[in-house]
């Protein structure tokens, strides 16, 4: 090898990676093949050779290093360290690895009898608690305490709020209160006692009971907002004298530990003890603080302004009682309750204690009838609150001057430009859990769940000024756009209204593909252009300047094409209409769904950007689960099945049932009512997915070929995968499915890692790498005359489609994958399926079978349900004993190995299309990433075998680098005319 015009490195990476090279140097030092050390000089460039400047190859050497390209020690040959981050992330992630093993230590030890699942474990918990639940709630947070004896804590039914006015005498009630509570605050029933006592304080002792009420509110819901971390670092050195040096190496959990430090620190006549924190001072920070956050144009003289204010807060706080160190927290945001707890505890309140100036105190026929009170009281403040978008000035004053039930509601109605809190569905699983919350009484709107971004759009002064806002309340600027692109010249004799809508989201993947398939054959005709043809002596052709001039034009042009398309793209999402809150200043919360959409459908005329959420009346006599049903499966299928605009605002998640009149057919903000039933297809899962499965979709004569488990040998091949968390997960994942059907996999590991495997509780066989693994499984079946079931240990779920018709267009698979029921079975019973379908075909001609190999439910529609000559994937299979075995010259693609093996011995294999497995395949650590290599010697090695080996059967992909086609029946017979053949990558 002439290593003349090599750069020192080049000769060091000929001396690391070439053996022979060593070999011929036998008695000399690397030194001697490197040179003598120094700057290298670069060679002349060539005519027309473009000489990179220093800054280019600086980056293209931090290009390789992020890219993970290993450098070499020039005196030694020998790989360095990649980065510092990355050892240490290294270390970081097998610590990490290591506390988790430990953690779960003989977890998956083998018992007798395994566990049963508990009941509470099956419950899913709903986001909100029902009314036998407020109503348990209610009676153990005011149940007196034994003896019946007052008591100072606040956050106990026994503390008196009409006797026991703020701390020191105070005329508004001073922070260290609130201090106070959350040091002593609990459970539930403690808390929302504790909630309602101070604002009982407030409203029988305090001078100015509405701002001092708002101001409490606002500092108990003081988690919803939230300073930054620099913000407070800097007040905090200003209020306490905390040096800038100190303060950049405190971290934001160590913050009010710091503080509290710092003003224990300073000397008592700092100290104005005539003079504390009110929550009115804390709530006066944190609402300017959100005023100034929300401005857009907000100048420095208004942030000076409120950083001196907070400084100002902070010095007046003091050590005793931790009371700065709560201040810190609660500017934190890590102070705090949620919203329903403040405003339950509210309504408690002023059900206790009346706000109406000379209203005496309410008494009640036992603690039952004063709870039930309570919970009256709760729905009414929840609807105020949440209709004036979760502010607490307006529900204070309301409040104060004695409004309660419908008269709060109506001092608190929506107002345009304040966003208002949605009102969200029931989730039931089953339809008829769905039907039986609704009940038997009036007409039902089954309406499409449109997938998108749900959003409240307000349109004041005709629609020259429109806000968007998303569900949690905050600006979505994003979406203005889509908004006034939408409604522009479209609405009909509107003032203002507050709207709620669905962008729709677009279908990405369909349009990243169409974009792929352009650039593919762009870059091919640019390929075409840009190669330089050769003379016949051999030389490149240089295109002529008018070419290249040429070439610069059309770039221009495409990327300004790009540019506006782009452009484009930004407003292209449509707006679906959902719901009417307010039109032209009448509020429509309290009217009937019906009245709404009838409003709606008159507001706007519709076009191709907007148009009314679809929906279809069903009257009662006409309300089953069956119908429900039909029309579910339409809405989901309605996505690929629909044509020209419509398809826009065709993509659903399900649909949702809506009562359309009376009552409770209003608009409750801030709730999830059981009006609303949103339905989607849950995938059926456990014990029934796995009975429907054996029972509904084998024939009578399967059904007798069905195995016992005694007859399958139970496997999982895995390698390294306890060295990271993400591993461990997975090897829980599936330890814990094949536990659930009562079996215990043997784990079949690398050479280096079986004690960690076993320290899970795992049966392990020390196997070495993944084709002896795969050969060492076989055998041990094969000795004990039994059913080999492979697993790879990254499956996350094993899906069987209910819809074994063939479908012919991609559009109609896809649909039908979509509104086909699906079963979440376990692997024991895929296995089960697969090996009686097998036996089922007759003594030794099925012996191997296996899912479909690709995740993609869509594409599997298109195939038959069985095919009995087609490549099958090695991540999950079902063999039967017999002498074919894995070829240990593979390292990748053995599964192509594999099944023709068995095609060339037997008849024929299983592969059943509806049968799908989720993996990793070539993302975990320890799997086959860890064999491929970035310039796919080692793929294109392994395809040379398999060709070799099959000649004829195994094709190269036609679109796919490195990736082949298995077509047996090219091996045995040409194809019949007609036939369609899956193409599949490995």
């Amino acid at each position: 090898r002439d290593l003349a015009p090599c750069s020192r490195d080049q000769r060091a990476l000929f001396w690391a990676q070439e053996p022979p090279l060593r070999s011929a140097m036998a008695g000399k030092s690397l030194l001697d093949l490197l040179g003598t050390p120094g700057k290298a000089k670069r060679p002349a460039p060539t005519a027309g050779e473009k000489v990179p400047t220093p800054a280019k190859e600086a980056k293209k050497a931090r290009i390789g290093a992020a890219s993970g390209i290993s450098r070499l020690d020039a005196a030694t040959g020998k790989k360095l360290q990649r980065t510092v981050n990355e050892k240490k992330h290294k270390e970081e992630e097998r610590k990490k690895a290591a506390d988790m093993l430990e953690a779960n230590a003989g977890k998956f030890a083998a018992t007798e009898e395994p566990d049963e699942p508990s009941d509470e474990a099956e419950e899913v918990e709903d986001e909100t608690w029902d009314v036998a639940r407020r109503l348990q709630l209610a009676l153990a947070a005011w149940a007196k305490p034994a003896g019946g004896a007052a008591t100072d804590s606040v956050v106990s039914a026994g503390f008196d709020a009409v006797a026991t006015g703020p701390p020191g005498g105070a005329a508004c009630l001073p922070f260290r209160a609130l201090a106070a509570f959350f040091d002593s605050a609990g459970g539930p029933a403690p808390t929302l006692c504790g909630v309602a006592n101070l604002i009982r304080q407030v409203l029988h002792h305090s001078q100015d009971r509405e701002a001092d009420l708002a101001a409490v509110l606002t500092v108990l819901l003081a988690s919803k907002q939230k300073l930054t971390h620099c913000q407070l670092r800097n007040a905090i050195g200003r209020a306490f004298g905390v040096g800038a040096a100190e303060l950049r190496q405190i971290a934001p959990e160590e913050l009010p530990d710091a503080a509290l430090a710092a003003r224990s620190r300073q000397r008592a006549l700092f100290e104005d003890k005539s003079k504390c924190v009110s929550a009115a001072d804390v709530a006066a920070v944190l609402d300017q603080h959100v005023n100034l956050k929300c401005r857009i144009n907000s100048v420095d003289r208004e942030a000076k302004v409120f950083e001196d204010r907070l400084v100002k807060l902070l010095a007046a706080s003091v050590a005793a009682g931790r009371e700065t160190w709560h201040l810190v927290r609660l500017l934190q945001g890590h102070m705090g309750f949620s919203w329903d707890v403040v405003v339950r505890g509210l309504a408690h309140a002023v059900t206790l204690s009346p706000p109406l100036s000379g209203t005496a105190l309410p008494t009640w026929a036992d603690e039952n009838t004063r709870a039930e009170a309570m919970l009256a009281m709760e729905e009414y403040v929840l609807q105020a609150y949440a209709q004036d978008g979760g502010r607490t000035a307006r529900v204070a004053k309301a409040l104060v001057s004695g409004k309660t039930g419908d008269a709060l509601v109506a001092a608190c109605l929506p107002t345009c430009g304040v966003p208002v809190m949605p009102m969200q569905a029931e989730t039931p699983k089953e339809i008829d859990a769905a039907l039986q919350k609704l009940g038997g009484e009036g007409s039902v709107l089954v309406e499409w769940n449109i997938v998108g971004d749900r959003a409240q759009v307000h349109v004041r002064e005709g629609g020259k000024e429109i806000i968007v806002f998303s569900p949690d309340l905050s600006r979505r600027a994003d979406r203005l756009d889509d908004a006034t692109a939408a409604l522009a010249g479209h609405l009909i004799g509107v003032t203002s209204c507050i709207l709620e809508v669905v962008f729709s989201r677009p279908d990405k993947k369909k349009v990243v593909a169409e974009k792929e398939g352009e650039n593919e054959e762009q870059d091919a005709e640019m390929k075409e252009e840009e190669t330089p043809t050769k003379e016949k002596d051999g030389k490149k052709k240089e295109k002529s300047p008018k070419k290249k001039e040429q070439d610069a034009e059309k770039q221009e042009e495409e990327q300004q094409k790009d540019k506006g398309t782009h452009e484009q793209e930004k407003i292209t999402r449509p707006m679906i209409l959902v719901d009417l809150l307010e039109l032209n200043g009448d509020s429509f919360v309290q009217r009937s769904l019906r009245e709404r959409r009838a409003a709606l459908a008159n507001l706007a005329a519709p076009h191709a950007r907007l148009r009314l959420a679809h929906g279809t009346e069903l009257a009662a006599d006409a309300l089953d689960a069956k119908t429900v049903s039909e029309l579910l499966s339409e809405a989901l299928s309605m996505r690929f099945l629909a044509t020209g605009e419509d398809k826009a605002f065709s993509r659903t998640m399900g649909v949702v049932l809506k009562r359309l009149d009376g009552p409770s057919a209003a608009y409750f903000a801030g709730r999830r009512s059981d009006a609303w039933q949103a339905l989607e297809r849950p995938p059926v899962t456990g014990p029934e997915a796995d009975r429907i499965l054996l029972e509904e979709h084998l024939s009578e004569e399967e059904k007798k070929h069905i195995p016992s488990l005694d007859e399958f040998h139970f496997s999982v091949i895995s390698g390294f995968r306890t060295r990271t968390t993400e591993g461990i997960n997975d090897i829980m994942n599936i330890q814990k499915k094949y536990n659930d059907a009562n079996v215990h996999p043997v784990w079949y590991v690398d050479n280096e890692c079986p004690d960690e495997y076993r320290q899970l509780g795992l049966k392990v066989v020390k196997a070495g790498k993944l084709i002896p693994a795969r050969n060492h499984a076989l055998e041990d079946a094969h000795k004990a005359g039994k059913i080999c079931v492979q697993t790879s240990d990254d499956i996350g779920v094993w899906s069987y489609l209910r819809d074994e018709t063939k479908h012919p267009t991609d559009d109609e698979a896809n649909a039908a994958c979509k509104r086909c029921e699906v079963l979440h079975v376990s692997p024991v019973a895929a296995a089960r399926f697969l090996a009686a379908k097998m036996r089922a075909r007759g003594p030794g001609k099925c012996m191997l079978g296996g899912v479909y190999p690709l995740s993609n439910g869509g594409r599997a529609m298109r195939a038959e349900a069985f095919h009995r000559m087609h490549f099958l994937l090695g991540d999950f299979f079902v063999a039967e004993a017999t002498p074919c075995r894995f070829d240990e010259r593979l390292s990748l693609k053995e599964d192509y190995d594999f099944t023709c093996s068995h095609l060339e011995r037997y008849p024929e294999v299983l592969r059943a299309n509806r049968l799908l497995i989720t993996a990793k395949h070539e993302t975990n650590a320890g799997g086959a990433c860890d064999v491929r290599d970035a310039a796919g010697e080692r793929e294109r090695y392994n395809i040379g075998v398999l060709k070799s080996k099959w000649p004829g059967a195994i094709k190269d992909h036609p679109t796919r680098a490195n990736q082949v086609t298995l077509r047996w029946k090219s091996l045995i017979r040409e194809k019949p005319e007609g036939e369609e053949e899956m193409k599949v990558d490995a």
